[in-house]
């Protein structure tokens, strides 16, 4: 994608780069079905027969919050401690435990912290892969890597010029690409490492093949997010409650709208706002709390803090499974989403957040919001090595 692309979106009026990533998010069940086939083919290669004793997985940004989301399948099905991290902290790491697998994530492929993480890896002595979108990076000449980008109008590598809805969604994809490729590379050390048992593996894979037409289904919440946001105050705090695999996708609904929109806003570990945040909550400010709640084991102490955000007069928005009545019940308004287990359900969650930024965009979108996309494109089309 040329410069002068990315530049002439950023000059357009919001309403209609609105409607460009609209459109890119309407893609990003078939793009993720094309990362999923993708990935497949190149297990063998980049991942092998390893059987590592411990895993980290390291990123920045997006990639990070995949990660922390991900860090669950790889212990579940793998049997390994694995440990998230960010690139920067595993990068000034001297010392890996031997028969350590390292996992590097970014994009585009340069962001320098990530590559150091990489690099402090190799120099500890242990294996390092990488997981990227960007065929001729920095990180796949270094490391084994898995290449993520899906094919796109005749186009197959991301730094030529395809459409504008599709580089958006390609934006837009980041997290979910990077979480699917985690989620693969989880079940291939599992039936490596011998760990879950073939019938679990294979409803996990039927699970993650489902996610694509989940997606789609979920991204048709458009209207009903752009209604509820309508009737928001320009004085709200908004706060994204998420536990286990869901306190990744908290953070990333946290980072996705504070870059469109600049508004006060918190991404919290559930018992963490419990504790803490719970307390901040001021009664003179229109405080949005929105909770990630599948079905899982954190559900029941979801609605004992949803409960009492209700009695201190907090807007309580749930993201569920279609069926969970109870959380339905203590929501003042609900986006439900379709997701079989509490482990894959990220892949699904993520998109009311997504749409929420998006429409946030619309409403708040100002200069500073302009910049955080100019360099989102630049790390895509140029290579930038910003630690976002």
């Amino acid at each position: 994608m040329a410069e002068d692309t990315y530049e002439r979106l950023l000059q357009i009026p919001t309403a209609q780069l609105v409607a460009i990533a609209l459109e890119g998010l309407s893609q990003q069940g078939k793009m993720v079905a094309k990362v999923i086939e993708r990935v497949w083919g190149q297990l063998d290669g980049v991942v092998g027969v390893a059987r590592p004793e411990r895993i980290y997985l390291a990123g920045c940004g997006d990639s990070y919050f995949a990660a922390l989301s991900a860090r669950y399948a790889f212990e579940q099905f793998s049997g390994l401690p694995t440990v998230a991290v960010e690139s920067l902290e595993l990068a000034r790491y001297t010392l890996l435990p031997p028969g350590s697998l390292v996992i590097v994530i970014s994009s585009g492929g340069e962001v320098s912290a990530t590559l150091e993480a990489g690099r402090a890896a190799r120099q500890a002595g242990v294996d390092a892969i990488g997981i990227t979108s960007q065929k001729t990076s920095t990180m796949v000449q270094e490391f084994p890597c898995l290449t993520l980008a899906p094919d796109l109008s005749s186009n197959d590598a991301v730094d030529e010029y395809i459409h504008e809805a599709e580089q958006v969604a390609l934006i837009l994809g980041n997290f979910s690409f990077s979480l699917a490729a985690l989620y693969l590379v989880a079940l291939h050390l599992g039936q490596q490492c011998g760990h879950p048992q073939p019938q679990k593996l294979k409803y996990a894979v039927a699970e993650i093949e489902a996610v694509p037409e989940a997606i789609e289904r979920a991204t048709r919440a458009s209207s009903e997010i752009q209604e509820y946001l309508e009737g928001v105050s320009d004085q709200a705090d908004f706060y994204f409650i998420g536990a286990g695999p869901s306190h990744g996708v908290a953070l990333f609904y946290q980072a996705k709208f504070f870059e469109q929109a600049q508004r006060p806003v918190y991404g919290v570990e559930l018992e963490e706002f419990a504790h803490e945040q719970f307390l901040l909550l001021r009664p003179d400010r229109d405080a949005q709390v929105w909770f990630i709640v599948p079905h899982g084991p954190g559900r029941e102490r979801a609605l004992e803090i949803m409960a009492g955000c209700r009695e201190a007069d907090a807007h309580v928005v749930a993201v569920t499974n279609s069926d969970e009545a109870r959380v339905q019940g203590q929501a003042h308004v609900t986006f439900a989403v379709e997701a079989a287990s509490e482990m894959f359900s990220p892949l699904v969650s993520v998109v009311p957040g997504e749409l929420l930024g998006i429409h946030a965009l619309g409403r708040w979108g100002n200069v500073a919001s302009a910049n955080v996309r100019r360099r989102q494109m630049a790390q895509l089309t140029r290579g930038g090595r910003q630690n976002t």
